[in-house]
């Protein structure tokens, strides 16, 4: 009889103890009521179910519906919205003249750079590398740098290679420059056909 009742206390008090920590876990809230009475339908168990409020029915089918419904109105949305045709750049006369300084500034920063490393060089060093440069890129170093390494420089490179430096600094104009300026000259104006070159019979 004894042990009975031993078993029927100890059942008890682990129902109480389930039970006190279910109550202690709802309270602090670690556990989501809502849910678990949604899932496992809490409401309708005959003791617990008084503090469980029965969800509201069809409350599932009308969230699946709205989240459908939007994402239906969001689709209807984005296809009767019109393209948009590419938005063409366009660029100033002003803001070509701006980047072309840029371009420009940029070009002379380096070229300076290149001077001072030039002018800390031997003249001779500094030649047998100049030389292979392009010669307008040897003559905007030859103009940054200071003029006696210059000279020493000058008199290192070959006689034609600093008599055509000379004559191309003496003009002022660079190579390319000249040479776009002479193709331009020499191109035949437009409708005009090249003169055929016609001898004389004899």
């Amino acid at each position: 009889m004894r042990k009975k009742l031993k078993i029927l206390f100890i059942l008890i008090l682990l129902l109480v103890l389930i039970a006190g920590g279910f109550a202690l876990g709802v309270y602090l809230r670690l556990f989501d009521t809502q849910s678990l009475n949604e899932e496992y339908g809490l409401h309708e168990l005959p003791v617990i179910g008084e503090y469980f409020v029965p969800p509201p029915a069809g409350e599932e089918h009308a969230s699946s519906s709205t989240t459908n419904a939007t994402a239906s109105t969001g689709a209807a949305a984005s296809a009767a919205a019109p393209k948009k045709a590419p938005e063409t750049v366009k660029i100033t006369k002003e803001e070509i003249e701006k980047q072309q300084k840029e371009r420009e500034t940029a070009e002379k920063k380096r070229v300076t750079k290149l001077a001072r490393l030039y002018n800390d060089m031997k003249p001779a060093d500094a030649a047998k590398v100049m030389e292979t440069l392009d010669i307008d890129l040897c003559i905007a170093i030859l103009q940054r740098m200071d003029e006696s390494n210059a000279a020493k420089v000058m008199t290192a490179f070959e006689p034609g290679r600093a008599a055509e430096i000379t004559q191309i600094i003496y003009e002022g104009v660079p190579r390319r420059a000249a040479k776009a300026r002479s193709a331009a000259a020499n191109a035949p104006a437009p409708g005009t056909e090249p003169a055929e070159n016609t001898e004389p019979q004899q």
